[in-house]
């Protein structure tokens, strides 16, 4: 009877953990739908900046100001938690090519982290983050980390001339997760502006400075905003990934205990029963 408990004791554990990857698949697919609108919206917002662009340099034709500083920042996007296979690796992967690109092009290169798991993973590498965010869990949560990357940059860029800002993460795709690097600053490692395809390009009374000012923030928001995004709906579409392979396993797992519970059981009501016979055979002295 304890070998069967026991059994009982594994198929019921077994069941529990079962529920609890059914659990996370569930939350993993409605937080990539959640988080990939939330990064359609603001490639839609971008579209808008980019055409701001646009409109200044075609009016003002030049940048009123950019760091020439060769310190340079990448921020690498991971995650807090873990269960989402590689979605860390490849990341801290990108980021040593990125940082060994700069090195290479002769800047000092500063790494932070927005999240624990890439952050240890950079440091396993020998890379050691000055700075990490933490990674929000909802997007109520983002525009507060965003806020925090701007004030670090702007910091940086006041106090230590930083001229150079990248990005890495990874980016939620039809056809899988892919790890992406951008160079955000400076404006001009930017892709050309484009053409106005309107009829006539729109004049601002708005001074020069203080509508690069205003398209400046905008761009650095809407950069670290989608990176992150982008980043979260990556990370639930890899966790489902691993849930979808962890319940396939735990199901087998259980078929298994539950055909081990099948031949103990058999096993042990067929011990009984020659007990039974042989109990009997005893008191009638080996006659029926």
């Amino acid at each position: 009877m304890q070998a069967l408990d026991a059994v009982k004791k594994k198929i019921a554990t077994t069941h529990d953990l079962l529920s609890v990857v059914k659990t996370m698949k569930a939350l993993a697919a409605v937080n990539i739908r959640h988080f990939e609108n939330a990064a359609h919206g603001v490639g839609e917002y971008a579209e808008v900046v980019e055409d701001g662009w646009t409109v200044f340099f075609k009016n003002s034709g030049v940048i009123p100001h950019e760091r020439k500083g060769k310190i340079a920042v990448v921020l690498a996007i991971g995650s807090d938690q873990g269960m989402c296979g590689q979605f860390n690796d490849v990341s801290k992967v990108e980021t040593l090519r990125v940082i060994d690109e700069l090195k290479s092009d002769g800047f000092e290169v500063s790494c932070w982290t927005c999240g624990e798991r890439v952050r240890g993973a950079l440091e396993d590498a020998g890379i050691a983050p000055d700075l990490n965010f933490k990674v929000p869990g909802s997007l109520r949560g983002v525009t507060g980390v965003v806020n925090e990357v701007e004030s670090s940059l702007e910091e940086w860029r006041r106090k230590k001339g930083m001229g150079r800002f990248s990005v890495v993460n990874n980016s939620f795709a039809v056809d899988g997760t892919k790890v992406t690097a951008k160079h955000v600053l400076p404006l001009h490692s930017r892709t050309k502006v484009a053409e106005w395809t309107g009829k006539s390009l729109p004049i601002t009374n708005i001074p020069a400075r203080d509508l690069f000012s205003t398209l400046f923030h905008e761009y650095i928001y809407i950069s670290v905003y989608g990176a992150i995004v982008q980043s979260l709906a990556a990370e639930n579409s890899a966790r489902l990934t691993a849930m979808q392979v962890a319940e396939k396993n735990i199901l087998e797992h259980v078929e298994a205990l539950e055909s081990d519970y099948r031949n103990t059981r058999q096993g042990t009501i067929t011990g009984e029963l020659l007990d039974i016979v042989a109990g009997v055979e005893a008191v009638s002295g080996g006659g029926f």
